[in-house]
Order: structure tokens, then C-alpha cells, then sequence
């Protein structure tokens, strides 16, 4: 098993338990505990994973930049990207948010659409497509979650009124809702809700019943929910949930 291979299996097995010892990982991953060791030393170093004594458990996901969260799922967050985008009335409008599960709705998506996004993964992954009109919402650029945000974004999400926005999750709570780590960001997501006649989240399990600073929306502002694994606390009545199967298809 090459390295990368080998790192993503790994993330893929705390992100299923949260924590993990080293015998089971060397166990599950059929390589030695010296290995797993040297593989958990390379992951701490990403800032993926916090190793503790005889084990690991996985990093904060709010505390890191994109592109380590990015690293996290890749699998899941395809399979979640094609089931979102198979889903996607033909000819509709788009809000697209920003993340790493919106870039692969964006690389499964089938057009003609229109798409407003402040996302440059997005919208680089849209931009030699000629069936979607793509709208970039530049203005202040964040690097660490590599996306637009400030007035000018916001200005320009509000000159558009689309069919769909389709929002990820930095943090999903029961009571709470939708909320975002960064206030710049969250005002984005609520601009996007705000100019779209229907809301959509996709998201995993990791961002399940936990709480970031920035009040995005409750969730019965939403009519459904992408998820790979089902979310267990009852949801308002008019949420639609679709979790992933086994093999990575939706399932209502």
C-alpha cells in the first residue's frame, strides 16, 4: 500500500471511531506498529491528527486551514459531490458555498446551470466548462479558508436571485443549527440563503452535533440534508435526509 494510500485509510478509520490505538490501526491496516508510527508522526506534523501515548485521535477539524481539512474524507466528500450534483434540477440556479465537499459537487455537476460562488476552487473547477455561467464573487481574499468574503462578496451574492443554494457545514447542531468558524464566511452563507428559493446541506459525519462561533441558520431553513452517515437526532419536519449506503449512493 503506497503512503498516501495508506495516510488516507488511516484518517478514514479515526475519522470512524475518533480515536484509535496503534495495534489497531497496524491491524486494520495490515503494516506494522512501526509503521503506523512513523505514519502518525507524518499526520501530527499536518496538524491531521494528535498523537497520544500508544494511539491517536483526530485533530480539531474547525482549528485547521482548508487545505489539511481537504485531507480528511476525500472519498466520502466525492461520493457526497455526486450525489448532491445528481440531484440538482436541470437548468437551475446555483448558490455554491465554499469547501472541499461544494469543490466536489462543482467537479460532478452537469449543466446548463448558472452558479454564484465565492469559492476560487469552485469556481476554477467551473471555469473552463462551457455549459455553466459562472459568477465569482470576489472581494477580501481569506487564504486559510481559501474563499472571498467581506462587502464586496456580499454585495455581489445580492444582485443574483437563484433557484438553490447549497451550503457545507463548518459545525451542524441539533438546537443550534448551521454555524460557521469565521464571521466573514458566515455572512456569506447567510447572504446566499437569503437571494435562493430553496436550501440544500451537504456534509459528514464529523461536523455532526458540534458548534462553531457564527449563527448561520437554523436548521428548518433547509429542505434537505446530504450526510454520509445519518444524523441521529430528529430533524424538523420539512428536512429531507439523504445518507450515503455502504457503497457511497444516497439513500433517503
Amino acid at each position: 500500500m503506497l503512503p498516501a494510500t495508506r495516510h488516507r485509510a488511516l484518517l478514514q478509520h479515526l475519522a470512524n471511531s475518533g480515536q484509535a490505538g496503534i495495534l489497531e490501526l497496524a491491524t486494520a491496516l495490515g503494516v506494522s506498529d512501526d509503521t503506523i508510527r512513523r505514519d502518525l508522526k507524518h499526520l501530527e506534523a499536518q496538524g491531521l491528527l494528535i498523537r497520544s501515548h500508544g494511539g491517536a485521535v483526530l485533530a480539531d477539524m474547525h482549528a485547521l486551514p482548508r487545505t489539511a481539512r481537504d485531507a480528511v474524507l476525500p472519498d466520502v466528500k466525492e461520493a457526497l459531490g455526486r450525489a448532491v450534483a445528481e440531484a440538482i434540477p436541470p437548468g437551475a440556479s446555483l448558490m455554491l458555498d465554499a469547501g472541499s465537499t461544494l469543490l466536489a459537487v462543482a467537479r460532478a455537476l452537469r449543466g446548463p446551470h448558472r452558479v454564484v460562488t465565492h469559492s476560487l476552487d469552485v469556481a476554477q473547477a467551473l471555469s473552463t466548462r462551457p455549459e455553466i455561467t459562472l459568477v465569482l464573487a470576489g472581494g477580501e481574499w481569506d487564504a486559510r479558508q481559501r474563499l472571498f468574503r467581506g462587502p464586496a462578496t456580499v454585495d455581489t451574492v445580492r444582485r443574483y436571485r437563484v433557484d438553490l443554494a447549497i451550503l457545507g457545514a463548518c459545525a451542524l447542531h441539533p438546537r443550534h443549527g448551521l454555524t460557521a468558524t469565521e464571521a466573514g464566511d458566515a455572512e456569506v452563507k447567510r447572504a446566499m440563503l437569503a437571494c435562493s428559493d430553496a436550501h440544500w446541506l451537504a456534509t459528514d459525519h464529523l461536523k455532526f452535533d458540534t458548534l462553531a462561533p457564527h449563527a448561520v441558520a437554523p436548521l428548518d431553513d433547509f429542505t434537505r440534508l446530504f450526510c454520509d452517515l445519518p444524523f441521529k437526532t430528529e430533524l424538523p419536519a420539512g428536512l429531507t435526509q439523504t445518507a450515503l449506503d455502504t457503497t457511497g449512493e444516497p439513500t433517503q
